[in-house]
């Protein structure tokens, strides 16, 4: 599947709020704390329902629309929500060989895209860019992964050797005892597939800062204005029916620092599913080394669900004679049976507070003691308060030594065009980028389609996505066929485009639909 097309990011230099910030200070503990201009996140995971006792979506949006009334009356008083964190596991998912499949695993998607549509309604105002979802191992469907998967017979000797290796294809089952090998590879990357569908349906039409693609191992987006930067991570990428192992890629944390590399931010937050510590038995959590290299790259907050307890804790990295300082706070399970959740811990959510300076936090826990209502939480590990305050160090300043011709050169190239695409100066940037030979790279490239599409020029923009890399660049390329009226070649670009099964159905029906709705009317 292609990623959702958005258009380009345009953002630069972020700056916090001026003189015009209202204070207000409370005594906590004896100690003052600016609340301030604070943005508000409500961090929500584990939304996957009760077999026995199933809460539904109108008494979960009653109980928290009743619970955000309380909490502006409480002290700490917590204002309303500026976005919304969903950590994943959204369903349950079905055991192996179910009776019901997939009719049962379509109703749980469809309970939980309406509790999050109704979520996004009341809290946000019904934007949905101010929505963050990932998936967790509930949403990986284990008979979608099954049948992609073969038994083979193998020396026991063997057996662990093979399941041990880095991105093996193979799984061991001890409910079979028997030894399996993933043969249909295709068929096994669309255990997400109910997951993605329902990502794509939910950001339909959404104003996104950054295209997103659910198929993609992370995903990043803008909040509070463009000061902080979200990037989603999938910690399921190794997820199935025999695999519980959580993992984050290196090349994913890679990857998504570079495509913001040239942006100035007050704060990263990273969001991933699984807890970053556990029991020794189990493989389900993060990697420290993980931590560690996402805290190099600049990332001062994550969080994270799976563990169906909410808590908040500080990691550090030292690698100069300065220390660098991650916080990481993770949240309870929205409405898991109580037999799922750890000893003494109740159905949670978790209000985050980021203060104007955004270089702390506090984070307000939320527990349904009371079946049907929540109240103020009991952080026993952190004294028994509702809450706690975190902290992190400030993240390196994202700039390059060389400000020559190297590298620096390029980042000022691009940060200058981006001035002139925001000011609408578009043969402007065509003409920097051109000039500049492929200094940078897809980025100028993408840069100059976005020129050429809000300038309109619609042949040039033909002739220059020859072959789309992308959603964007294909939606891009059939406006302006659309625009040309070239009826012809537009069938011949969706064609190849379906062909080549890199995008998603419901984007290229979309295309074709408004193609021959606009050849239609032509006529």
């Amino acid at each position: 599947m292609g990623a959702i097309p958005v258009g380009i990011f345009t953002s630069v230099t972020k700056t916090t709020c001026g003189n015009n910030d209202i204070e207000r200070i409370e005594l906590f503990n004896r100690k003052c704390y600016i609340l301030g201009d604070m943005y508000r996140l409500m961090h929500i995971s584990d939304l996957h329902r009760s077999k026995s006792n199933p809460i539904s979506n109108d008494e979960l949006i009653s109980c928290l629309a009743a619970d955000s009334q309380r909490l502006s009356h409480e002290r700490p008083s917590v204002a309303l929500p500026d976005a919304i964190i969903v950590s994943g596991d959204l369903v349950s998912g079905l055991p192996l060989q179910s009776s019901d499949y997939p009719k049962v695993l379509e109703e749980q998607y469809s309970i939980a895209f309406d509790l999050l549509q109704r979520l996004t309604d009341i809290f946000v105002k019904g934007d949905r860019s101010k929505v963050i979802i990932i998936p967790g191992n509930h949403d990986a469907d284990w008979n979608m992964a099954f049948t992609a998967m073969s038994a083979i017979a193998q020396d026991k000797q063997d057996i662990l050797e093979l399941i041990s290796q880095q991105n093996t294809p193979y799984r061991w089952s001890w409910k079979h005892t028997q030894l399996f090998h993933i043969t249909d590879q295709a068929r096994y990357e669309e255990r997400f597939k109910y997951f993605c569908d329902l990502y794509y349906k939910f950001y339909d039409g959404s104003s996104l800062t950054f295209s997103i693609d659910p198929k993609r191992d992370w995903n990043l987006f803008e909040l509070d204005e463009g000061r902080i930067l979200v990037c989603a991570f999938n910690s399921c990428v190794e997820a199935d029916c025999f695999n519980s192992h959580a993992i984050i890629p290196s090349r994913t944390i890679s990857q998504s620092h570079l495509e913001t590399i040239n942006h100035e931010y007050l704060l990263r937050i990273s969001l991933w599913h699984h807890d970053i510590q556990g029991d020794p038995r189990r493989s389900d959590y993060i990697d420290s080394d993980t931590i560690q290299l996402m805290i190099d790259r600049g990332y001062r907050l994550g969080m994270h669900g799976h563990r169906h307890k909410a808590d908040a804790l500080p990691i550090s990295l030292h690698i100069t004679p300065d220390d660098h300082r991650m916080a990481i706070t993770s949240t309870g399970s929205l409405c898991a049976d109580p037999s799922e959740l750890p000893l003494g811990v109740t159905q949670q959510y978790n209000v985050v507070e980021i203060d104007d300076s955004y270089g702390k936090a506090r984070i307000h826990v939320r527990d349904m003691r009371i079946p049907g209502i929540f109240g103020p939480g009991k952080l026993t590990a952190l004294g028994g308060h509702s809450y706690a305050d975190i902290s992190w160090t400030p993240a390196p300043k994202n700039t390059l030594v060389n400000t020559g011709r190297g590298g620096g050169y390029s980042i000022t190239l691009a940060e200058q065009i981006e001035i002139l695409l925001k000011d609408g100066k578009y043969d402007d940037v065509v003409q920097h980028i051109e000039a500049s030979g492929n200094r940078l790279g897809q980025y100028g490239k993408k840069l100059m389609y976005e020129a050429l599409f809000k300038g309109e020029q619609w042949q040039r923009l033909k002739e220059k996505i020859f072959e789309p890399k992308d959603s964007d660049e294909l939606t891009k390329l059939v406006v302006a066929i659309i625009n040309l009226k070239d009826w012809p070649y537009g069938a011949k670009v969706l064609k190849a485009a379906k062909e080549s099964g890199e995008y998603s159905n419901m984007l290229l029906t979309e295309l074709n639909n408004r193609l021959l709705a606009e050849e239609r009317m032509s006529k």
